[in-house]
C-alpha cells in the first residue's frame, strides 16, 4: 500500500478506518458546518455535496507536496484554527487549488516540524533499584479522632 492511502486514522464522525487526506477533509467540513451554526453534519454527508470531495482533493494534493505533520501541525496550531476550507475547485472543473494563506501557513508549520525531528531526542534512564511506595497519610478526621477515643482503630 501506499502512504496516502493507508487507512491508520479513525473517520471523526463515523467512527471508520480513513486515510490522511479524508480525515482533514471531515475535519475541515466539521469547522465550517460550525461556523455557519448548522450543527452536526448530515448522517453520510460525503455522498450527498462535493464540497467534501474538493476538500479531500485538495487534502491529497497538500499531503504529497508537504506531507502529513506539517498539514496536521497547522490546522491543529493557533493560526491554523479558524481555517475553513483547504482550496476550490477551478472554473474549469479540472483541478483544484490551494488556498494561498493554508500554503503559507504549511509551508512554516513544515520549517518547524522538520527543525523538531532534527533535534537529539533525549533518552531517559531510569534509575536502578526498588520503588518504595508513598506513606499513606493518617487521616485525622473528627470521626477517626472519636474512633481512637472509644478504642478503635
Amino acid at each position: 500500500m501506499t502512504q496516502e492511502n493507508e487507512k491508520k486514522f479513525k473517520s471523526i464522525s463515523t467512527g471508520e478506518p480513513c486515510n490522511a487526506a479524508q480525515y482533514l477533509a471531515e475535519m475541515v467540513c466539521i469547522r465550517r458546518a460550525e461556523r455557519e451554526n448548522k450543527g452536526s453534519l448530515a448522517y453520510k454527508f460525503w455522498n450527498k455535496g462535493d464540497s467534501y470531495k474538493i476538500q479531500v482533493r485538495v487534502a491529497h494534493k497538500i499531503i504529497k507536496k508537504y506531507g502529513e505533520k506539517p498539514v496536521f501541525y497547522y490546522l491543529n496550531s493557533p493560526s491554523g484554527k479558524n481555517i475553513y476550507s483547504l482550496g476550490f475547485l477551478h472554473k474549469s472543473k479540472k483541478f483544484v487549488l490551494i488556498l494561498d494563506f493554508v500554503e503559507e501557513g504549511i509551508k512554516k508549520a513544515k520549517k518547524i516540524t522538520d527543525a523538531q525531528e532534527l533535534q537529539e531526542k533525549k533518552v531517559v534512564k531510569l534509575p536502578k533499584g526498588e520503588y518504595k511506595q508513598k506513606k499513606k497519610k493518617k487521616n485525622n478526621s473528627l470521626l477517626s479522632k472519636i474512633r481512637k477515643a472509644d478504642g478503635n482503630k
